[in-house]
């Protein structure tokens, strides 16, 4: 999966953890504290991610949905839920109004173009129908799709509801194409640490579709 990753030598992350370290025993800003965070997974050699760049760097496909799906780890499918002005969240339960608070990726405005608009059949004074656009009504709100499965070897200690699968959705409403799916952990709204990836097997894509 070609996205665009964050990366810093080792040894300079190391150094930057330890100013933020200290910092925060001195501050206690939001912002200080994430840094720490980051500059912790630099310094292990992890690379990390912003999902809102991913997300907008990727794009939609040739049927207007995104390419790319992040989903909890725990969930077994996704929603994507289509917004005004390009945004969208990834739900488990398609409830946009609980966003963020079951582990919900809430894009920005304008991370896809503005979506298409619904349409309805509308008859002319001269009998003839014609469909007319429906600027409060956007096309196709709702669409889903399976999460992959993390096989034996790369899964995590812990709860699963800690991490996040990111993955290229070739269709959706359909299983997870067998390229490389990311494990990830979340740091704050939109930055993630890369774990691992792995390649969807035909077995896996076996359980998935029973799931």
């Amino acid at each position: 999966m070609e996205i665009e990753k964050i990366q810093m030598p080792k040894e300079r992350a190391k150094e930057e953890w330890k100013k933020y370290n200290d910092l925060i025993k001195k501050r206690h800003d939001k912002y200080l504290e994430d840094m720490k965070k980051c500059m912790f997974e630099l310094s292990k050699g992890r690379e990390l991610i912003d999902i809102y760049k991913v997300m907008e760097k990727a794009g939609v496909n040739k049927t207007y949905h995104p390419k790319l799906a992040i989903a909890r780890a725990d969930w077994k499918k996704v929603i994507f839920l289509k917004k005004d002005a390009g945004r969208g969240i990834f739900s488990a339960t398609g409830n946009s109004w609980a966003s963020n608070k079951e582990g919900d990726i809430d894009l920005q405005p304008n991370t896809f173009m503005e979506w298409a608009r619904s349409t309805r059949p509308i008859t002319l004074t001269d009998k003839s129908q014609v469909n007319a656009e429906n600027r409060w009504e956007i096309a196709n709100p709702k669409v889903t799709t399976k999460v992959p499965i993390i096989p034996a070897t790369l899964m995590p200690d812990g709860n699963l509801a800690n991490y996040y699968i990111l993955w290229e959705v070739f269709r959706w409403e359909e299983l997870p194409e067998k390229k490389d799916p990311l494990l990830l952990k979340r740091i704050t709204e939109n930055l993630f640490v890369i774990l691992s990836a792995w390649e969807v097997t035909d077995l896996e894509q076996s359980v998935i579709s029973g799931r």
